[in-house]
């Protein structure tokens, strides 16, 4: 029984129960031009894209890439803007949405976000990077199961018009391109779970055991 116990325990540390995360989707606009539109009224940002044509060059799913996809992305910022020697950040938060015919009932990858948008002053690039932790990053997807803890995204808007700078207390309206980068933890199967939470109380069981 000892022996069952052990291999059990030996088999659970093998299991490959990750804390990094891992590329789930990226993404590159598919048409020139500026598809993010941002304004502000001197306090807040909104940052808007509708229906963005882009292509999904990567995803961890049952769906061959490249394939043709559409991006939704709303988001506001929810403090004032800090400027300092290495450029701007401001927090925002928001939504995002990338469907497809290809991705089950259409869902490639939705979110709902907390995160910062920064750079320099006078330059022509931004970026919108959140994560889970610290901050608040919840993803959703029909084809994508591996979810877990930490996630990260970024979204990168390039070609900036008119260059960044702060209007008031907050970033200035511009226009952009705009491409992708999303990341989980991948998360084990449940019966590799079950298998590792059985060997932890076999565990104990042994050393209650050896105690007596």
């Amino acid at each position: 029984m000892k022996k069952l116990i052990l291999a059990l325990f030996a088999a659970a540390l093998a299991l490959p129960i990750s804390a990094s995360a891992d590329v789930i989707l990226t993404f590159g606009q598919s048409v020139n031009g500026d598809t993010i539109t941002a304004t502000d009224d001197g306090t807040t940002t909104t940052i808007i894209g509708i229906d963005v044509p882009i292509t999904v060059t990567e995803i961890l799913g049952p769906v061959v890439t490249p394939f043709a996809a559409l991006l939704n992305l709303d988001a506001t910022s929810t403090g004032p803007a800090n400027v300092g020697p290495l450029g701007v950040i401001e927090p925002f938060s928001g939504t995002f949405e990338i469907t497809s015919a290809l991705c089950g009932a259409g869902n490639c990858l939705s979110g709902i976000f907390t995160s910062a948008t920064f750079g320099f002053l006078g330059g022509a690039s931004l970026t919108m990077a959140g994560a889970q932790p610290p901050g608040s990053l919840i993803f959703t997807s029909d084809v994508i199961t591996e979810l877990g803890l930490p996630r990260g995204m970024s979204f990168s808007f390039a070609n900036v018009n008119p260059p960044v700078s702060v209007d008031g207390t907050t970033i200035a309206g511009f226009n952009s391109s705009v491409s992708g980068t999303f990341s989980a933890a991948l998360v084990p199967e449940p019966a590799s779970v079950l298998l590792f939470g059985v060997a932890l109380l076999a565990l104990a069981f042994v050393r209650k055991g050896n105690r007596t």
